[in-house]
């Protein structure tokens, strides 16, 4: 991977952490950088939701970093149309130089790989610890989160499950 910070939405945030698999964010990439705009999302408006004292817990661990956007003006530029984490996470991304940007929402993402960001999401985060032996669980994973409400296209579930399976290198 490309030197740069891993930035992240919510939504991975809570996804991870409705399946209790939020510390693989810490395993593949050390720190996680999130905007303010996630932070209030996840944490305080989201409060009693799951993820919110995951990722309280792990800010005050040191490994998920709230980073500020520096330019409000590509916050509103790069994230027209979309909610305040994605625009707020694909500016850190951008003015930031972010190796890695870990985002769920098809419309963020569209938006993302407009501006070249390399991007990957829970799926994808579940289908490397599952491909690395670092879980067994990856179709209960994926069945959990479907269970509540988190969109997984059946394309994109066997995509993964067929993707998932263990390096034998």
């Amino acid at each position: 991977m490309p030197p740069g910070p891993v930035v992240s939405n919510a939504s991975p945030l809570v996804g991870l952490s409705v399946v209790g698999h939020l510390e693989l964010l810490r395993e593949f990439y050390g720190e996680v950088w999130i905007p303010p705009a996630v932070w209030r999302e996840v944490v305080e408006s989201g409060a009693d939701k799951a993820g919110s004292p995951e990722v309280a817990a792990a800010a005050a661990a040191g490994w998920i970093r709230v980073a500020d956007t520096v330019d409000p003006r590509l916050v509103a530029t790069a994230g027209a149309g979309l909610g305040a984490g994605e625009a707020e996470a694909i500016a850190l991304a951008l003015s930031n130089q972010a190796a890695l940007l870990i985002i769920d929402e098809a419309k963020g993402r569209r938006r993302a790989m407009e501006y070249n960001l390399t991007l990957t999401g829970v799926v994808g985060i579940l289908s490397q610890a599952a491909r690395e032996g670092i879980i067994d669980t990856l179709q209960a994973d994926l069945d959990q989160l479907r269970s509540v409400g988190f969109r997984i296209s059946d394309r994109l579930y066997q995509q993964a499950l067929r993707a998932s399976k263990p390096d034998t290198n």
